[in-house]
């Protein structure tokens, strides 16, 4: 399972020699939804793995996330809230070499919809192996969500997995618990019983 707070509809747009406050021109991009907990989601899928992909979704840009993550087949159980989930744009310049990305901060949420999630996490765990939580938090969601969340999550027995950064981070586990697997993404991972299992790298978006 992972765990998606903060979900979005991303967009890579290609423009060639980029400058600012200039009008560019470029083929039509590619939109997705986006998030990592949703992009770990769709490399399971790829590696034909079970995998199933909740958290919080709202508006158009909500619907829209659904709606794609059924078409590409990957199963969802998400909590629909009132905000308006946020977007991502990747402009990549491939005469430069660079890329520029511009994310909007994320909807804002009410301490029910944050209820509602907890009692859908506590649902799903029946029947899940592992929970992966990933990505930023939202305005107004408590810091040590994270941290809360996780410890439900061991209570149920179940592999974690949190890839995010900050004081989120910082206040899901004590220090002993915490394994870095890779350099740049820094997700960790952690079980009361036994070692992790080697998971697939994934890009960090």
């Amino acid at each position: 399972m992972t765990v998606t707070l903060n979900a979005a509809v991303d967009k890579t747009l290609r423009v060639a020699n980029l400058q600012i406050g200039l009008r560019h021109r470029c083929a039509q991009g590619l939109v997705q939804p986006g998030g990592k907990g949703i992009n770990v989601a769709r490399a399971l899928k790829a590696l034909g793995q079970p995998v199933l992909a909740t958290g919080l979704a709202g508006g158009r840009n909500g619907t829209r996330i659904v709606e794609e993550l059924t078409a590409a087949g990957i199963l969802n159980d998400f909590v629909r809230i009132q905000d308006e989930s946020r977007t991502s744009t990747l402009l990549v310049d491939p005469a430069l070499g660079t890329s520029t990305e511009i994310v909007e901060y994320g909807p804002s949420i009410e301490a029910a919809e944050l209820e509602m999630v907890a009692a859908k996490l506590a649902y799903l765990m029946r029947g899940v192996s592992t929970a992966v939580f990933a990505g930023s938090l939202p305005r107004d969601v408590p810091e040590d969500w994270y941290a809360t969340a996780m410890r439900e999550a061991r209570r149920a027995r179940l592999r974690t997995v949190l890839d995010s950064e900050g004081e989120p981070l910082r206040r899901q586990l004590p220090l002993r618990d915490l394994r870095p697997t890779t350099r740049k993404a820094s997700p960790y991972s952690s079980r009361p019983d036994r070692a992790p299992p080697e998971f697939p790298s994934w890009r960090r978006s």
